[in-house]
């Protein structure tokens, strides 16, 4: 029968440069994607905020008639103002075309898919302490290859493929520490954090906001030229949400929780199971980790890639 390959240190370090360097071409690849995305959505953000206030402020001038002021100011404005607003629906539609998401959430979960079997070849855990050729050992990662055969790849150094690495076999122990641990405490509970405080603020901003044309809307009643701006306000409210749920935030919040609860659930079970199998528990918890890291991935993956509603 033949012995696995990755019964030596030479083969294991071989294997594991190998698909750790795609997980870290495909993460470089996924923050460009996103990053583009994120920049885009501020753009149109801004344009759609500076858009309406500038045509209030053009039809304010105009219904003035400020003899004053430059005449051709309020027509300035109105100029400057459709601009800024189609040029929000322009990079709506191409910029943040629903394909641009798709490739960042594609790249993402390519890095997560080589990430996810750099471990499991890190810490030698089924399929990869039983498989005896090449064909066994990249058959997984070949699909995840295949997945993102079509999209553009960043070009890395080596020294960044190589960044973050496992130099020795991982131990149970250790990829509780270098895996499970680091998932936890430097990923999933901090970004959960993050988007609550988004959330929140974004909530605040649009409660003042409301409150704002509240007031404007009793100032109308006197002043008639208040009610323009509560149209406004409502535009920023609508942008403000639109940026929001774009981001998915409650989504993603309920996910990484949920993700970090059932982590810690299975790295006890494993200190328990380990009283009485230890190989065994082992070999479990790297699978059922890695398995719970890929259901978390395989769900955003999905959320982020259907058509809006």
């Amino acid at each position: 029968m033949s012995s696995p390959i990755l019964a030596d240190r030479a083969s294991w370090e071989s294997a594991l440069k190998n698909i750790w360097s795609q997980y870290r071409t495909w993460a470089v690849t996924a923050g460009a994607y996103k990053n583009s995305v994120t920049r885009w959505r501020n753009i149109i953000l801004a344009c759609s905020i500076l858009g309406a206030i500038i045509g209030t402020l053009s039809q304010q001038l105009s219904l003035w008639n400020l003899v004053q002021g430059p005449q051709w100011l309020p027509s300035t404005l109105g100029i400057i103002s459709g601009a800024a607003l189609g040029l929000a629906a322009y990079f709506t539609r191409e910029a943040l075309s629903p394909d641009a998401e798709t490739k960042a959430a594609r790249a993402r979960a390519a890095a997560e898919g080589f990430k996810s079997e750099a471990f499991l070849i890190a810490a030698v855990a089924p399929p990869y302490d039983v498989a005896t050729t090449t064909d066994d050992l990249f058959a997984r990662t070949s699909k995840v290859t295949a997945a993102v055969d079509n999209l553009a790849r960043q070009t890395i150094t080596t020294e960044q493929g190589l960044k973050g690495i496992p130099t020795e076999p991982l131990s149970a122990e250790a990829y509780i520490k270098a895996r499970v641990d680091d998932q936890i405490a430097g990923f999933y509970v901090p970004r959960a954090r993050e988007f609550e405080k988004k959330l929140a603020n974004g909530k605040f901003l649009i409660l003042g906001l409301g409150t704002i044309a509240v007031l404007l809307g009793l100032g109308s009643t006197k002043y008639a030229s208040f009610a323009g701006w509560i149209a406004v306000i409502g535009t920023l409210t609508a942008a403000i949400a639109a940026r929001h749920y774009a981001a998915r935030y409650q989504f993603l919040i309920v996910t990484y929780q949920a993700t970090a609860e059932r982590l810690r659930r299975l790295k006890t079970e494993w200190q328990l199971a380990r009283k009485t199998d230890p190989v065994a528990a082992d070999k479990r918890l790297v699978v059922a980790c890695e398995e719970t890291i890929s259901s978390e991935n395989t769900g955003w993956m999905a959320e982020f890639t259907k058509k809006p509603d």
